[in-house]
């Protein structure tokens, strides 16, 4: 169900009458001159199908309306790294004309800061200029219904295992941080390969929990869990509550201090930030004005929400001042209070890892996004498996190759975690 929007206003900007009466309106024909003839490009940072495609897809199917000269929108995805390997593109390669703009994940602006020198982004998020969000978002804590661990109270006597996807996303890190701050006894198995298989792995019985679940995307890619009880909701992440999840703590509020508070707060602020969107540094800022007005207006845009609502996609939106608002607020925390917090998010010994199975099999045919049937060498039963052009390392004959070199009949080395999962390695003869 499609939720209230919320704008957030965070200043008002005053223009003398003469001003604006002289400037706007060939600021106007000079941007729909501009993109008229133009085509933008909207990057997702993600495969095809996820979280943040579904909504760049709609987004895309409205926004070139609203946009002077209503420029034709092409969407392009370009996963990897987290997601920092479509931001840094952005950042550093893409054009600063105005014609590309791109969905990133919520907690990518604060990564530079957090993560110190280890981290793989090459950007500041103090320059990006910002578009809006769709909706700002609220996640939970789930344990599998089978687990010890039946309410948040539970974790200060019992371990609960939980899947992370990679080594530095707030799957693995907020596990870590409740461990290390709250006391919690969280383990963190990491190296899964996507959100997608986390949940596979519980299904198996590999890991006991999720953390970092936003709770849109939990109840309209798993409902059947919801309804068959197959989890138990621990406690909510974010600044606020979810509208229907009053009795279900925020993990705020667990806080045992106002340090603690203060703390978890801060690596919260992501959330707030939920679909946000961007476009490259030093756009003209004629067209950056009407890339945020055309952004919001979309927003309102009553085609848009039927769409959304057809897509079940959540529309809550916040507004450019407010996401610059709230990176300038973490960019301005003592030092001292970010180092605290990246020592809380570190593992408290040796990372657990993934243990990926490897078998000698003969590819089949190609299936539908990536799948591929294999036959077995060793008793001759078939399988599948997904070769992810970003997340699946392949060679051919001992060079590194791209996913769509590999073919039926082929011989291959594959490391996988199962039938039906994604491989993170294909090493054909």
């Amino acid at each position: 169900m499609l939720k209230s929007r919320r704008f957030f206003v965070t200043g008002v900007i005053t223009l003398g009458i003469a001003g604006l009466a002289g400037s706007l309106p060939a600021q106007a024909d000079e941007v729909a001159d501009f993109y008229k003839s133009k085509r933008v490009t909207l990057i997702v940072p993600t495969a095809a199908g996820g979280g943040y495609d579904v909504p760049a897809r709609a987004l895309a199917r409205h926004y070139n309306r609203h946009i002077p000269g209503k420029p034709g929108i092409i969407v392009q995805n370009m996963p990897g790294a987290g997601g920092k390997r479509a931001v840094n593109y952005v950042y550093n390669v893409a054009p600063k004309d105005g014609t590309l703009v791109a969905a990133i994940h919520s907690f990518i602006s604060f990564d530079p800061l957090f993560e110190g020198t280890a981290t793989k982004a090459r950007f500041d998020a103090r320059r990006f200029n910002w578009l809006g969000s769709i909706a700002s978002t609220t996640s939970v804590g789930v344990a599998w219904h089978d687990a010890a661990v039946k309410s948040y109270k539970d974790l200060a006597t019992h371990d609960l295992v939980v899947g992370g996807v990679g080594t530095t996303t707030p799957m693995v890190t907020h596990p870590y941080l409740f461990r290390n701050l709250l006391g919690m006894r969280f383990k963190v198995v990491v190296g899964y390969l996507s959100g997608s298989e986390v949940d596979l792995a519980m299904e198996r019985g590999e890991v006991k929990g999720r953390i970092d679940y936003t709770w849109f995307g939990l109840k309209e890619g798993h409902s059947d869990w919801l309804r068959d009880k197959k989890i138990n909701i621990l406690f909510q992440m974010g600044l606020r509550k979810a509208d229907d999840l009053p009795d279900v703590p925020l993990a705020l509020d667990l806080a045992r201090s106002q340090d603690e508070r203060r703390i978890l707060e801060t690596v919260f602020l992501s959330y707030e930030f939920g679909r946000p969107y961007i476009t490259t540094p030093e756009v003209p800022a004629p067209r950056l004005a009407a890339l945020r007005r055309a952004f919001m207006a979309t927003m309102r845009d009553p085609a848009f929400i039927d769409d959304a609502a057809k897509s079940r996609l959540e529309v809550n939106p916040v507004t450019p001042e407010r996401l610059a608002a709230l990176v300038k607020r973490a960019y301005e925390l003592p030092p001292e209070l970010v180092a605290r917090i990246n020592e809380l998010q570190k593992p408290p010994g040796a990372p657990i890892r993934v243990k990926f199975k490897t078998v000698r099999a003969t590819l089949g045919k190609p299936g539908k996004k990536g799948r591929f049937a294999m036959v077995l060498a060793d008793g001759g039963k078939t399988e599948t498996v997904v070769v992810n052009r970003s997340r699946t390392k392949v060679t051919v004959g001992g060079k590194k190759a791209d996913a769509r070199a590999l073919k039926p009949g082929m011989t291959c080395a594959i490391a996988y975690l199962g039938d039906g999962t994604t491989a993170a390695s294909v090493a054909c003869d």
